[in-house]
């Protein structure tokens, strides 16, 4: 039950990735978004008290380490917003509770012919209006460091709203994941090695628009990115991604095996 189709596997394959509309129903959507914004509201109070970590700022980035989630801030100092938080599902049991939920990790199981998984991260994005876009990048190439068995690595994203490229949705390069990582941009900074640079990737970009409840399941290495939020609405994903069973959190000495009972 819930594993993935014949169809889906030769989907993930060739393009690297694959979307199941209509995973979680409205009245779980309803509890999802509020245990998003609870831990958003945790992070922005804990954030503005006087003995908060420090903010490092690497080119255009803000990072900071608050309740023990490492934090992205937003590009525009107005917003006053968090665009990433990882890992986060200790701050809020919802988000915990979908760790767990054999809707994300059994389709994983089937991807990489197992029967159970540890979690290698989990993180929230949340793009208001207004919010920045995220440059061509490939998960496996942040990771490629810290993981344990990078080949294992699934990531399940679960759209918590509608992503329309109007409110900044995943854009994906179908088929990329094939060419394994792929070098960096130059001249941009310290983060430019970690941007892709798609100049000599064939295939054309493909912007993901799903309907709120719907996952997305991808590879490691395949190309994504977004753009600038330009809606009136948020734009908020919840992402597990899953390893084989037995292996370390990213940087995190803990486990954290799916209950897949």
């Amino acid at each position: 039950m819930h594993r993935a189709t014949a169809a889906e596997l030769e989907q993930y394959a060739e393009q690297g990735f694959f979307v199941r509309p209509g995973v979680f129903s409205e009245a779980e959507l309803v509890e999802l978004r509020l245990g998003a914004e609870n831990v958003h509201a945790q992070i922005l109070e804990a954030a503005a008290r006087a003995d908060a970590g420090p903010i490092d700022q690497v080119d255009n980035q803000k990072y900071q380490v608050v309740l023990g989630s490492t934090i992205k801030w937003e590009w525009r100092d107005d917003l006053r917003a968090v665009r990433s938080m990882e890992p986060t599902g200790h701050l809020d049991a919802r988000l915990d509770a979908m760790i767990d939920d054999a809707r994300l990790w059994a389709p994983v199981c089937s991807i990489n012919d197992c029967d159970a998984l540890s979690v290698f991260s989990d993180k929230l994005n949340v793009k208001r209006p207004g919010g920045a876009p995220f440059p061509w990048h490939q998960e496996g190439l942040y990771w490629e460091n810290g993981a344990e068995d990078l080949g294992s690595l699934v990531s399940a994203l679960t759209c918590l709203d509608d992503a329309t490229v109007e409110n900044g949705c995943l854009w994906v390069i179908p088929g990329s994941h094939k060419h394994g990582n792929l070098p960096g941009l130059r001249d941009r900074g310290v983060l430019g090695a970690l941007y892709t640079d798609v100049s000599g990737v064939e295939g054309e970009a493909y912007a993901v628009e799903a309907a709120a409840g719907s996952v997305l399941f991808f590879h490691r290495d395949l190309v994504h990115g977004s753009q600038t939020n330009r809606s009136g609405r948020d734009r908020r994903v919840f992402v597990v991604a899953y390893q084989s069973s037995g292996l370390h959190r990213w940087r995190i000495n803990a486990r954290r095996e799916v209950r897949t009972g």
